[in-house]
């Protein structure tokens, strides 16, 4: 967890805060970490760790959280590797359970949020910012765009508002896209209504942090 932990102290008090929130943990790094490795432990786990004092790393609780959803990885992948394929899924989710009309608006309110946030970056030359947002190779601004719009559509339900610009814009706007009445039928919802792991807080909190890396190494707002 030495990794989360260093990312985790560049982040503001607000974003700490915030999730903070999502996990439901004290409002704290350590806090964090904690709520993280309980919320990934089902029974079974939870007595293997305590027997023998082990804490799962945070790119163990990604890999748990990919598997349940079925991403493919590669063991040699970074834990950012990962985390950007896991928001992926959950963008595939959200749109394939859109209709095209919806698809429409979401294809210009995401290629209008880069305009605004990221001007003259290489998603406004694409034919197809969703597109784009689903490649193998995607890095910079379309990793934030990315992960916060993928944190609105999770959060939206949630009722949690989170301190990212992006997130804020692409929230409001998937409010009105597909509602949370499109979102619990995306899918996800039956993935997390499961005994064990509480996939409820550990998706979201991993799409924040994705959220949180990529604004902190491309110094975006």
């Amino acid at each position: 967890m030495e990794q989360l932990k260093h990312l985790l102290n560049q982040a503001s008090t607000e974003e700490i805060i915030a999730l903070a929130t999502i996990l439901s943990a004290s409002r704290n790094i350590n806090g964090i970490v904690e709520q993280l490795s309980w919320n990934s432990q089902d029974l079974l786990k939870s007595i293997y760790c305590f027997a023998f004092n082990h804490q799962p790393s945070y790119k163990e609780i990604v890999q748990q959280i990919a598997g349940k959803l079925k991403v493919q990885y590669r063991n040699y992948e970074s834990t950012e590797e990962i985390e950007i394929k896991i928001a992926q899924k959950v963008m595939e989710t959200v749109w394939e359970q859109m209709t095209p009309v919806q698809r429409q608006e979401m294809e210009a309110q995401l290629r209008a949020t880069a305009a605004q946030f990221n001007k003259g970056g290489e998603l406004l030359s694409s034919v197809s910012v969703f597109g784009s947002l689903m490649a193998a190779r995607l890095s910079g601004f379309g990793i934030y765009l990315l992960a916060s719009t993928t944190l609105g559509a999770v959060t939206g339900v949630l009722g949690l508002t989170l301190p990212f610009v992006v997130y804020t814009t692409m929230s409001s706007a998937i409010a009105v896209i597909i509602g949370p009445v499109g979102w619990i039928g995306a899918g996800l919802f039956a993935i997390w209504q499961v005994t064990g792991s509480n996939y409820q807080k550990l998706i979201p909190a991993v799409l924040y942090i994705c959220a949180l890396r990529a604004r902190l190494n491309g110094g975006f707002a």
